[in-house]
């Protein structure tokens, strides 16, 4: 679709589009008067960006980002046929398999889930080329560094993102120092929208203060596991400093051998003081293991994706597993999928006949569609060659094939009384 037809499509929808009465995001719209831009940076990028890097977050990350990169894709036609959809569909498959000169498609979808699980969105950049065979660029974007305009007119060709250039220092951003970004050329995937901020909530955002604490308990817990952090204090009453420092040297060399017991000397009768509760109480394991758990949640995947397996056994485990597809990894793929449908294929290139989409997101469960399809020929629903067409098998080229349940057992009892066998296809190879 051309520059002049996008123009005249925008117009024509413009002239007949009702204005809006209700303010987009009235509190930020109100905090910085008329002013266009968002202004504001987003809180804490660099910390979110810090604790994606620790244990349990890039456990979290890798369990719903590596599943999806993982799942194999194609672009479709969308109720048309013919050689010439059929050659777009191939050209745009190559466009996205090699999506610029630096990325492969799973390198760019690999930093697009990133961003958004870690800074609330995901952030692509396209451009259309005058190649034929290479109509298509995409590049993956710091989500940390865009900033939507508040008040965007609707017009593709307006700008409606900000990039900041460098590190801001946390001033608001302006027209003058930012990067104008049109929204055509911008596509930008939010996780949990809401009407009070244009930007989204990462599952890491979420999880931030349980993060935060972790990290102090682990700290705390690691410095007393090393004996970093004593338990116990000896107090040896009425002592010179030279006694005081040959009983530490002692007690170093002779006793503990690792780390320091604070030893304090003055009148008094000797006696041992302890700092803190020592044993797994002292490590506060149940406290981070909480925490842990709380980290899960915030993802939407199960604790025993970031090893807490005390009691789970198989069909919980299984049960887990698919709560975790359903909840986490199929609604990140659904948001790809829908905006690459919407605002590369449809809203940028203008082809409707195409959809991009990823195969295997629903998985089957194999047992329950066996013990399904078993009460259907049971109860003379099905016959074993109308299951092997809904399986996608080819059906064995037998008469028995085609007769319900209630044919076999009546053909059994059959062959029982007559105690022979009465089989035709038998008959047929024995001639």
């Amino acid at each position: 679709m051309g520059i002049i037809q996008n123009i005249r499509l925008w117009a024509a929808r413009r002239r007949f589009q009702p204005e809006r009465e209700s303010l987009a995001y009235p509190k930020l719209v109100g905090l910085m008067g008329q002013n266009r831009t968002l202004g504001t940076p987003k809180p804490t990028p660099t910390n979110l960006r810090y604790f994606s890097r620790t244990v349990y977050a890039r456990r979290a990350i890798n369990t719903i980002k590596n599943p999806i990169c993982g799942l194999g894709w194609e672009i479709t036609l969308d109720g048309v046929k013919g050689a010439p959809y059929e050659k777009a569909a191939e050209v745009l498959t190559a466009c996205f398999q090699r999506p610029n000169q630096g990325d492969s498609w799973r390198s760019l979808l690999e930093q697009i889930i990133e961003d958004a699980l870690v800074n609330g969105a995901g952030v692509i950049e396209q451009a259309e080329s005058s190649d034929p065979l290479r109509p298509l660029w995409l590049w993956p974007v710091d989500s940390t560094t865009i900033r939507p305009v508040i008040k965007w007119d609707g017009n593709p060709k307006s700008i409606r993102f900000l990039q900041a250039n460098g590190y801001t220092g946390g001033s608001i951003l302006s027209d003058l120092n930012a990067a104008k970004l049109k929204a055509e050329d911008i596509v930008y995937m939010r996780l949990n929208p809401s009407t009070e901020s244009p930007y989204g909530y990462a599952p890491l955002e979420i999880a931030y203060d349980s993060i935060s604490r972790q990290l102090g308990v682990g700290r705390y817990a690691a410095a007393v596991a090393s004996n970093a952090q004593p338990q116990n204090m000896i107090f040896v009453g009425e002592a010179t400093d030279e006694q005081v420092l040959k009983f530490r040297n002692y007690w170093r060399n002779e006793i503990e051998g690792r780390g320091q017991t604070p030893i304090l000397g003055n009148k008094g009768k000797p006696e041992v003081m302890k700092l803190h509760q020592g044993g797994d109480e002292a490590l506060y394991l149940k406290w981070q293991e909480f925490l842990i758990r709380e980290i899960a949640t915030a993802f939407d995947i199960s604790p025993q994706n970031l090893s807490i397996e005390r009691d789970v056994n198989r069909n919980t485990s299984e049960v887990a597993e698919d709560r975790d597809w359903d909840q986490a990894i199929i609604p990140m793929a659904t948001l790809i999928e829908n905006h690459i449908n919407s605002d590369i294929l449809k809203g940028r290139l203008g082809i409707p006949y195409l959809k991009f989409q990823f195969n295997g997101m629903d998985r089957e469960d194999e047992k329950a569609t066996c013990d399904i399809l078993t009460k259907y020929y049971q109860n003379n629903v099905l016959t074993p060659e109308q299951i092997c067409e809904r399986l996608g098998w080819k059906a064995p080229d037998s008469i028995w094939s085609k007769k319900t349940y209630a044919d076999m057992q009546i053909a059994m009892k059959a062959a029982q009384g007559a105690k022979e066998v009465d089989d035709p296809e038998l008959t047929n190879q024995g001639e």
